[in-house]
C-alpha cells in the first residue's frame, strides 16, 4: 500500500469491529444507566419535588454552556486525520493548548450569568458556581476522545463512563443516609466529568504525546474550521436546555423538578445513540470521501438500527411512563411527570433517528446547512414553550420538543437524501409494525404488574416477534453494521 493511499483508509473500521465498539460501550452504559437512575430516584426521594426543583434549574442551567466545552474542533480532528490530511498528535496536542486558555474563563462566565438570572434564588446561584467546575473538567477531558473515535477504540471511554456513574451513586446513597444539604448533591455532579478526565486523560497519554501546544495559528485553524459544527452544537444545547431553563423561569420549581425527572429519565436512552455515533463517525467520513454508494448503504444500515431501538422506545415508553415515574420518584411528581415522560420519549426516539442523518450531514460536508436547520428548530422550539408552559407547565415543554423533533426530522431527512444516495428504509420501518404492536399489547395487559416486569415482557415480546417475522432476524443482526453489503429490504 502507498504512502498517500494509507491515510484514507485510518479510521475505517471493518462492521465486526464497529459492533464491538459499539458492544462495549454499550454494555457499560447500560450498567451505568442503571446507576444514574438510582441516582436520580434517591435524590427525587430524599429532596422532594420543591428543592429537586432548584438543583434541576441549575443543573440544566450549566446544560446550556455544555457545548462551549468541546467547540465541535474534536470531530474535526477525526475528519482530518480519517481524511488523511492531518496528524493525530500535534492536533490533539494544538487543541489541549487551546483549551487550556479558556476553561476557567469559561466557567467563570458560566456562573456569573447563573447569578444575572437566578440572584433571588440564593441556593441555585451557589449549586451553578459548584456545578460550573464540570464545564472546566468536561473542556479538558474532550481535547483527547479523537484520540479514541480516530481509530475506534472505546475501552477507557467506556470504563470512565461506567465509573463516573457508579461513584454518583455511591456518594448519592451516603448523601441520604447522612441528611445531606442539598449543596452536597451538586457537588456529585462534579463526579463523571472527574473520572472521565482521570481515565480517558491516562489511557490517550500512552497512545500519543498530550503536551499542550500553544499555536494561535493552528488554534485559529482548528477553530475556523470547526465554526458550523461549534454552531451546531452551540444551538443544540440551547435547543436541548432552554426548555428546563424556561420552565424555571416561567413556572414553578415543582414543575421544573417533575420536567428534569422525566427528562433525565427519557434522555439516558439516547446513550445508544450516542454510543453508535461515536463508533461510527470516523467510518462515515471516511466512507463519504471514498465511496459514496458504500457511504449511502452504511447510512441506510445506520438508521435502520436505529429505527429497530426508536420505534418500540415511543410506544412501550409511552404507555410505561406514569409508572416508571411513580416508581422513580414519587406519587408528587406523577401528575405532572407521567405525560412528561410519555411525550419526552417519543422526542428522543426521533432523536435517535435524526442524530444519524445529522452525523451524515456533517460526514457529507453540509455543516452549514446543520447549522441553519438547529437555529429554525430551536427558535420554533422557544416559540412553542413560551406559548405552551405558562399554560401546561412540563407537558408544554415536552410537547414543544416533540414537534420541533419531527421538523428537524423531515427537514434533515429531505437533505440527506437529495446530497447523497441515502434512501429512507420505510419498507424496514413498515416491517416493524407486528413487533411493535406485540410489545404495546403487552404493556397494556401488564399494566397491573410491577413497571420493570412489564417492560422486560414487552422487550422479550418484541425481540421474539421480530426474530420470526423480521424486519432483523438472527442472520441479519451483524449485517445491519456491515458497510460492505448491500441494503436489506
Amino acid at each position: 500500500m502507498n504512502a498517500e493511499a494509507e491515510p484514507t483508509l485510518r479510521g475505517r473500521a471493518s462492521g465486526g469491529r464497529i459492533a464491538r465498539a459499539f458492544s462495549m460501550q454499550f454494555v457499560a452504559r447500560i450498567v451505568g444507566l442503571v446507576a444514574s437512575i438510582g441516582t436520580v430516584a434517591l435524590t427525587t426521594r430524599s429532596l422532594g419535588p420543591g428543592p429537586y426543583g432548584q438543583l434541576s434549574a441549575a443543573i440544566m442551567f450549566i446544560g446550556l454552556w455544555s457545548s462551549l466545552t468541546e467547540l465541535g474542533i474534536g470531530a474535526v480532528i477525526v475528519r482530518r486525520v480519517t481524511g488523511g490530511t492531518g496528524d493525530l498528535s500535534r492536533l490533539v496536542r494544538v487543541n489541549a493548548g487551546f483549551s487550556l486558555t479558556y476553561c476557567l474563563p469559561l466557567g467563570a462566565a458560566s456562573s456569573l450569568s447563573g447569578w444575572l438570572l437566578y440572584r433571588d434564588d440564593p441556593l441555585v446561584v451557589g449549586m451553578i458556581a459548584i456545578i460550573s467546575g464540570s464545564l472546566v473538567l468536561t473542556t479538558l477531558s474532550s481535547c483527547v476522545q479523537p484520540v479514541f473515535v480516530t481509530d475506534v477504540r472505546f475501552g477507557a471511554i467506556a470504563l470512565s463512563d461506567l465509573l463516573g456513574r457508579l461513584l454518583s451513586f455511591g456518594l448519592t446513597f451516603l448523601l441520604v443516609h447522612v441528611g445531606a444539604d442539598l449543596y452536597w448533591y451538586a457537588l456529585v455532579q462534579l463526579i463523571p466529568p472527574l473520572v472521565v478526565l482521570l481515565i480517558q486523560g491516562g489511557v490517550a497519554r500512552r497512545i500519543v504525546d498530550l503536551r499542550p501546544i500553544f499555536s494561535f495559528r493552528e488554534s485559529w485553524e482548528l477553530v475556523r474550521e470547526s465554526l458550523p459544527q461549534t454552531g451546531v452544537l452551540v444551538i443544540a444545547a440551547l435547543y436541548w436546555r432552554s426548555d428546563g431553563v424556561l420552565l424555571s423561569v416561567l413556572s414553578s420549581k415543582e414543575e421544573t423538578g417533575a420536567y428534569n425527572l422525566a427528562y433525565t429519565v427519557a434522555f439516558n436512552a439516547t446513550v445508544i445513540s450516542t454510543v453508535f455515533l461515536a463508533s461510527t463517525l470516523s467510518t462515515m467520513t471516511n466512507l463519504f470521501a471514498t465511496d459514496r454508494a458504500r457511504f449511502a448503504r452504511f447510512t441506510v444500515r445506520s438508521i435502520q438500527l436505529m429505527l429497530f431501538v426508536a420505534v418500540p422506545l415511543a410506544v412501550a415508553g409511552a404507555l410505561l411512563a406514569p409508572e416508571l415515574v411513580r416508581l422513580l420518584g414519587s406519587e408528587d411528581f406523577v401528575a405532572a411527570g407521567g405525560s412528561t415522560l410519555g411525550l419526552l420519549f417519543v422526542a428522543v426516539a426521533i432523536r435517535l433517528v435524526t442524530g444519524t442523518l445529522s452525523q451524515g450531514l456533517f460526514a457529507a460536508h453540509d455543516q452549514v446547512f446543520l447549522l441553519r436547520l438547529n437555529i429554525v428548530s430551536l427558535l420554533l422550539n422557544i416559540g412553542l414553550n413560551v406559548v405552551l408552559i405558562p399554560q401546561f407547565g412540563a407537558k408544554g415543554a415536552a410537547a414543544a420538543l416533540v414537534v420541533s423533533e419531527l421538523f428537524g426530522l423531515a427537514v434533515a431527512t429531505r437533505r440527506l437524501a437529495g446530497r447523497t444516495p441515502y434512501r429512507t428504509p420505510w419498507l424496514f420501518l413498515a416491517r416493524l409494525i407486528p413487533a411493535v404492536a406485540a410489545a404495546a399489547t403487552v404493556c397494556v395487559v401488564g399494566h397491573a404488574l410491577p413497571v420493570l416486569l412489564t417492560g422486560a415482557a414487552a422487550a422479550v415480546a418484541y425481540l421474539a416477534v421480530n426474530l420470526v417475522l423480521g424486519p432483523v432476524r438472527l442472520r441479519d443482526a451483524r449485517g445491519l453494521l456491515s458497510s460492505e453489503e448491500g441494503t436489506p429490504e
